[in-house]
């Protein structure tokens, strides 16, 4: 399998806003709430291929947690489960079913919140704790941060695409 050189330095620069942002969230006590690495990564997943997007998904949050610290590293390898799911299945709904931008945003997050509380019935038991409420309770946790990714996603994808559509009229 071939990949587009311009989709991997678009991963590459996003895999480094996910390291990035949630730095500034955690300043502010912010990063459990709004969910700051998800946001460069559903945005990577609405404009890249589905490998890119998820091979994204899955380095962020190791390296973020290798470089800074944060998430620590038991929750680092969840997020590596998660976010890929997240960016893999924006760039699918988006590149193969071409859906409306928004609905590719919402079926991600459905898709990550299914994956989330599936990795909460294969853990919750080891850490003695009801699974149905440990899989509500990550995602309810995280309900501003799912507000953030819906209403700043679409936007930013957009400027994005808006941006190279201009690059590329100019080079014509």
């Amino acid at each position: 399998m071939r990949f587009d050189g311009k989709e991997v330095v678009t991963g590459g620069l996003f895999c480094a806003v996910g390291v990035l942002l949630p730095t500034l969230f955690h300043a502010f006590n912010l990063g459990k709430t709004f969910l700051p690495m998800h946001l460069p990564i559903l945005v990577l997943g609405l404009l890249v291929s589905p490998p890119i997007a998820a091979c994204g998904g899955f380095i962020t949050p190791i390296a973020s947690s290798f470089l800074t610290g944060m998430p620590p590293f038991p929750t680092a390898l969840l997020m590596a489960i998660e976010l890929p799911v997240l960016g893999a299945t924006a760039s699918f709904l988006r590149r193969y079913f071409k859906l409306p931008l928004l609905v590719c945003v919402f079926g991600a997050i459905v898709a990550r919140c299914l994956c989330d509380i599936a990795l909460a019935y294969a853990i919750a038991p080891l850490l003695q704790l009801p699974p149905g409420a440990f899989g509500i309770a990550s995602i309810v946790s995280g309900v501003p941060g799912i507000i953030l990714q819906v209403v700043a996603a679409p936007p930013i994808v957009m400027l994005i695409e808006h941006g190279r559509r201009r690059v590329s009229d100019e080079r014509v």
